[in-house]
């Protein structure tokens, strides 16, 4: 005999096969972070684990002997919850201050059709000007994934930015890559 009892958000579906008992949890969408899942009982609960990413939910699945659920005060199964163990970090609403978000950057280098391609590829990115004419474009830094700009990578420096870490560029008013001690000493 099966039961579904609901849980906000989600349900527990509860099958008994002899001694064991099947317990399967879904809630809905990816959620805000890393969830648990807990079996309830008249006389208690029990941690089931980490509900993972499934078909377009969390799930989690779970065979348990019927005497373990009995010694935490779990059976009969009146429940269950997911609980939020581990928030992830949210993405800042915007750029960070002084940046502005560009598709362009391949427009700031009119005489350098290498570093407009790369700058093309590697995408959507921030910039910043500086008073002395400097700019800057940083992209995000994720290590599995194509260094960004890639023609003049040994002039990066990784740096966080808004509590996420770039790969930043400084370059002259006309698009000459600087060195990070030059761009330092501006």
């Amino acid at each position: 005999m099966e039961q579904t009892f609901s849980m906000a958000p989600g349900v527990l579906r509860c099958r008994q096969a002899g001694d064991r008992v099947e317990l399967v949890m879904e809630c809905p969408g990816p959620g805000e972070g890393l969830y648990r899942g807990y079996v309830q009982g008249a006389g208690g609960e029990l941690d089931l684990g980490t509900l993972l990413p499934e078909g377009g939910c969390l799930r989690l699945r779970r065979t348990v002997p019927v005497e373990s659920l009995r010694r935490r005060g779990c059976w009969p199964v009146t429940g269950g919850r997911a609980g939020l163990s581990f928030p992830f970090a949210k993405a800042p609403a915007g750029p960070p201050r002084g940046w502005r978000e560009t598709c362009r950057g391949a427009d700031r280098f009119p005489r350098d059709p290498v570093l407009a391609q790369g700058a093309r590829e590697a995408g959507r990115a921030l910039e910043c000007q500086r008073g002395d004419g400097i700019f800057c474009l940083a992209w995000p830094w994720d290590p599995g994934r194509p260094f960004p700009l890639t023609p003049a990578f040994c002039l990066a420096q990784v740096k966080g930015l808004g509590g996420r870490r770039y790969v930043v560029y400084h370059f002259t008013p006309e698009g000459r890559p600087l060195l990070p001690e030059e761009a330092a000493s501006g």
